[in-house]
């Protein structure tokens, strides 16, 4: 990594250092995502589908279309050019298909999602084994587990044990995704229960793998991944803020999240130069701060100065992300500088407040930040 600190006595010094940091952090959003969901036909697969991405009725996935040319066993559903879903019996359906849309799918999959309902059934350990060679990670959910609600919860845990068993795996996800079918009525509330866990898990899959934000782009509700993409920055800029050289980094923080949040409320990618241009409008209205990160930045650790600087910092990023996230989730547009500089006059001064009751400490918790930023939003 290039260290930013050698030089920043200068304008352009410290954008090429900014830039140089920004390359190296912000994600890849070229990258593809491919998930298959692998079941026998009527195992709920489509309304497992909805309730992973947090689709509410109205917007269930038949408002997604399907790709044209491909068999009735067979749905190959495009979220977008780099998400993909294949909904399918098994992978040897996708391979007797044999679009240039399934041999492409098949060459990487992501995610392999086995569904299974009712009793342990040994035949579906073949379709486990075939999504293990093609996968990156395979789940299996047990699904439609309101089929049990009757009977004792003994009975569940005896067939999620015998699944276990003839699947031979240590895992599997109990789940119920009732009420997304058309024939329901539309007073029926849906009942999504143990997808949670399921969807957190596939989650922290993709984080790793960079591709987390492919798919939360698609989520029905995005406020939570807004939210946790604000605390990690906070959280970042609260340790950077005590690091020689740190308006670089601050800077670097600031770009590479209002690039996610812009892409998870748009799934457009926001070029380095527009996100670069957002930053002195805001950098306007905090005059004496920005100046005072600035020359603290380049100054050695002095203890007293640094904690100012964190609170300072914290501060100024909260408003900018909070602008950010609410000009985007009402569908405005970021080049609107006029409401960009009124919504940071109005974050600005809630921060400041937000941050009083704060310890020094909690600035660098996660979960403090969540806190805060659920009251702040």
């Amino acid at each position: 990594m290039v260290d930013p600190v050698s030089n920043i006595s200068n304008e352009q010094d410290f954008w090429e250092n900014v830039e140089t940091q920004f390359e190296e952090k912000v994600q890849d959003f070229s990258k593809t995502l491919n998930i298959a969901l692998i079941g026998k036909v009527s195992s709920g697969k489509s309304s497992l589908l909805n309730a992973l991405l947090k689709l509410s009725r109205k917007q269930a996935i038949a408002k997604v279309g399907a790709e044209a040319g491909v068999t009735t066993t067979l749905k190959v559903l495009r979220l977008d050019d780099r998400v993909r879903f294949i909904d399918s019996p098994g992978l040897d359906d996708v391979r007797a298909e044999n679009s240039n849309i399934t041999r492409e799918f098949l060459k990487h999959i992501d995610v392999g999602i086995l569904v299974v309902t009712g009793a342990a059934d040994a035949s579906q350990k073949k379709y486990l084994d075939d999504l293990r060679s093609h996968c990156d990670s395979v789940f299996v959910v047990l699904n439609k587990i309101d089929e049990w609600d009757r009977l004792s919860p003994s009975a569940l845990e005896k067939v999620i044990t015998q699944w276990k068993e003839v699947l031979q795996i240590e895992k599997i996800y109990p789940v119920c995704a009732f009420g997304y079918d058309g024939d329901t009525p539309p007073d029926t509330p849906l009942d999504i229960r143990g997808v949670y866990c399921f969807r957190e898990d596939i989650e922290n899959f993709l984080g790793s793998k960079g591709k987390d934000l492919l798919l939360a782009r698609h989520m029905g509700e995005k406020k939570s991944y807004a939210k946790n993409t604000i605390a990690t920055a906070l959280v970042a800029v609260a340790v950077q803020a005590f690091i020689p050289g740190s308006a670089v980094y601050i800077t670097t923080t600031q770009a590479a999240a209002i690039v996610r949040l812009n892409y998870l409320y748009t799934g457009e990618i926001i070029s380095r130069k527009a996100v670069f241009a957002l930053l002195p409008v805001f950098a306007a209205k905090a005059a004496g701060t920005t100046l005072f990160l600035w020359v603290k930045s380049i100054l050695p650790p002095t203890g007293v100065l640094d904690v100012a600087a964190a609170v300072v910092a914290v501060s100024i990023t909260l408003a900018i992300l909070a602008t950010v996230n609410s000009i985007l989730a009402s569908g405005a547009k970021l080049e609107e500088e006029e409401l960009l500089k009124s919504k940071f006059r109005s974050y600005r001064k809630q921060a400041e407040t937000a941050l009083k009751g704060l310890a020094t400490t909690d600035m660098k918790d996660l979960v403090s930040w969540k806190g805060v930023i659920d009251k702040f939003l």
